[in-house]
């Protein structure tokens, strides 16, 4: 369609105005292509860019007695589509932030409740495992994980070698790392979770 000059889209605004639907129709054909390819410049999407245009359009039709005052009808429509374009980008920001958000939100209690599920496993296993060590095992391996005891206290307070000491507790951890190789990550969780399962016997 041929461009409008100037005073042709002012009197069409101005007719339009009045409620002239041909008019309204004339503008509306000389305008969407041009505001649309405008708005897809900003927006990267052709279906937004026409929605935007649309809704460009209503609001000149809903408000259209304001068009009486408008001086230059091209920059009118093309700030319309602009603002529209604008609103559009916000609220999809907000939308994406927000979609990440709960995306972060559900994996990390999803996580979390994984990690729960494995501790009480390997929290579990431990009790099992440690249940059939030795007594003196026991005993040593609680005074150094339960009381914080170092290994010269250990051995002063059971009247045992350091070298004793140290060697019961190295079989203990090797005995509990054999048999916790079936929870995943034990590995890892024995030692954060070892000192906290003592604790809470």
């Amino acid at each position: 369609m041929q461009r409008l000059q100037p005073h042709e889209e002012k009197l069409l605004f101005n007719k339009i105005a009045t409620g002239d639907e041909m008019a309204f129709r004339i503008i509306y054909d000389a305008y969407f292509d041009r505001l649309a390819a405008y708005a897809f410049k900003m927006s990267k999407s052709e279906d937004a860019s026409e929605e935007i245009i649309q809704d460009v359009f209503m609001k000149l039709w809903t408000n259209r007695a304001v068009l009486l005052n408008v001086e230059l009808p091209q920059a009118y429509l093309f700030s319309i589509a602009r603002n529209k374009t604008i609103d559009y980008l916000r609220k999809l920001a907000k939308e994406t932030t927000l979609i990440a958000l709960l995306a972060e939100n559900i994996q990390y209690h999803t996580n979390n409740a994984e990690k729960r599920i494995e501790t009480q496993d390997l929290r579990a296993l431990i009790a099992e495992a440690i249940a059939q060590l030795s007594p003196q095992k026991q005993k040593i391996f609680r005074l150094s994980k339960y009381d914080d005891l170092s290994h010269d206290e250990i051995a002063e307070e059971l009247n045992l070698s350091k070298s004793t000491i140290k060697n019961h507790l190295s079989e203990t951890m090797q005995y509990l790392r054999r048999n916790l190789k079936i929870v995943p990550n034990s590995e890892i969780l024995v030692i954060l979770i070892l000192i906290d399962f003592i604790k809470k016997q």
